[in-house]
């Protein structure tokens, strides 16, 4: 019968450096691919925040349109030719005509033009009554 043999000590102190060895160059070997799916996972984010800044920046711009487009057509000139061209003839109420009214649908208290309205009604004579909000009313420019 065959003997076990004896490991030599030198034989055993190499394969516990070849294992320390391996060990060293499998952690090296894992943070290798952990850092090369970081990398691709960030560049991957990086595609998508470029991409919702190009988004960021056409939706502003077409804000900025948008908004110059609605203050061009809200000027007192532009809204007196649509109301030409449309045939209606309106024109904005001077400021004695306009009775600003609260929530419950009551005029304000103090106004002046509550006090005309009153003695119209009083006399007998129509009064026209507007119900723009408070700094609702547009000035014409002449």
């Amino acid at each position: 019968m065959r003997r076990n043999r004896k490991v030599s000590k030198r034989m055993s102190r190499i394969s516990v450096h070849t294992m320390h060895i391996g060990a060293v160059m499998l952690m090296l070997f894992v943070m290798v691919i952990l850092n090369l799916l970081a990398s691709s996972s960030c560049n991957q984010l990086m595609k998508i925040v470029d991409q919702k800044d190009k988004e960021l920046k056409s939706c502003s711009e077409e804000l900025e349109r948008t908004s110059a487009r609605w203050d061009a057509m809200r000027s007192s000139d532009n809204l007196d030719r649509a109301l030409v061209k449309r045939g209606i003839s309106m024109h904005i109420p001077s400021p004695n005509q306009i009775i600003l009214m609260d929530a419950s649908g009551h005029p304000q208290p103090g106004q002046t033009s509550v006090a005309l309205l009153r003695q119209r009604v009083q006399g007998g004579m129509s009064a026209q009554v507007s119900t723009t909000p408070a700094g609702g009313a547009a000035r014409r420019r002449r």
